[in-house]
């Protein structure tokens, strides 16, 4: 899954990178203090222990992967074998092997994975490269309760940082638009949203390419997500249905039309998008339709695998994936990713 932004070049950019600074290359020191490093340790161990408290169990996924390109907003790494073969790539999330684990094992109560995954082209204040997930799937859960989960494992790592809880709200995505934007994001067409990025100073390096979804992340990111409430936990849901490859879809009505919007939801710390959450698709058919829609090719191994195990059966549950390098960045009020890695991929 998840961390679902599309990375958009804006104008004068070759790619979005955050106005990194690059440092000397003689700086060989960790971006991380030690005493971030030590709540980083400590972050991830309480992580583990509420999860562990559930009687979830914790899987090892596997880092190379068959390339499945079911993604198009993520750059995968590839890899290659000493011939110069394509060998795979690199995963991006765990959620084809863990959806399989649940298939198999039904009696299981939930799954995590806590490590490190890859997004290609990734690199600025709030990106790396090559960053640690933390992504589970609770059996039986509705969305209510994937994000009452999530919001006790944020509150529970503030407690163990010697943070207090923070304050909690709920936004509707279409209400947000139509309060920060004047407009509706689930029938405003292209012309509106790009309308809107102009009348905020938002200017893109190649507007003919964005299609509807691409505004509407960009005006989500740069235009809404910087007026939430910096000291609060937001959860916004009501995304529109086409933002869920993976989800189900559920029909609502806004502004006394009906749409359809994704079970989804997305958690922010202040403005920093912190976790992004799923009632998953179970329906196999539906699943092979939206992935042909999505890839590019022919169905990769793994694909078809994926498929066989919804065909067999997967049970009811919802799915979170959270960036535990972000999380620490709000815990600590840090203000880029370097800040709380031992070695970003500028002190590689």
């Amino acid at each position: 899954m998840r961390h679902p932004h599309r990375r958009i070049p804006l104008a004068g950019q070759e790619l979005i990178r955050d106005e990194a600074t690059v440092p000397a290359a003689a700086d060989w020191r960790p971006g991380a203090s030690l005493e971030t490093l030590r709540q980083r340790a400590r972050l991830k161990r309480r992580l583990r222990e509420s999860l562990d408290a559930r009687e979830w169990l914790e899987i090892d996924a596997p880092a190379l992967i068959d390339s499945p390109d079911f993604e198009p907003n993520i750059a995968l790494f590839r890899a290659a074998l000493p011939d110069g073969s394509p060998a795979g790539s690199l995963h991006s999330s765990p959620e084809l092997m863990m959806k399989r684990l649940l298939a198999a094992y039904p009696e299981l109560p939930g799954a995590y994975y806590l490590g490190p995954v890859f997004r290609a082209n990734e690199t600025g204040r709030r990106h790396n490269p090559e960053f640690t997930m933390l992504e589970w799937y609770d059996t039986g859960a509705t969305l209510d309760a994937a994000i009452a989960t999530t919001l006790e494992l944020i509150q529970s790592a503030r407690r163990a940082l010697g943070v207090a809880d923070a304050p909690v709200e709920r936004r509707d995505y279409g209400t947000l638009f139509r309060r920060h934007l004047g407009l509706t994001p689930y029938h405003a067409d292209r012309d509106a949203l790009a309308s809107a990025a102009r009348a905020h100073s938002i200017d893109v390096a190649n507007p003919e390419g964005m299609d509807r979804d691409d505004w509407l992340d960009l005006l989500m990111s740069l235009a809404i997500e910087p007026r939430l409430d910096p000291t609060a936990l937001t959860v916004v849901t009501g995304y529109p249905a086409s933002q869920a490859a993976m989800a189900r879809i559920e029909a609502r009505s806004f502004e006394g039309r009906e749409i359809t919007v994704a079970a989804r939801f997305e958690v922010f710390g202040g403005g920093l998008e912190l976790a992004n959450g799923y009632h998953e698709l179970t329906d196999p058919d539906e699943q092979a339709r939206r992935l042909g829609d999505a890839g590019s090719g022919p169905r990769s191994s793994s694909q078809q695998r994926f498929l066989a195990a919804l065909a067999h059966g997967l049970p009811e549950c919802s799915g979170v994936a959270m960036g535990v390098d972000r999380l620490l960045m709000w815990l600590t009020g840090a203000e880029e990713i370097d800040a709380v890695l031992p070695f970003s991929a500028r002190r590689i």
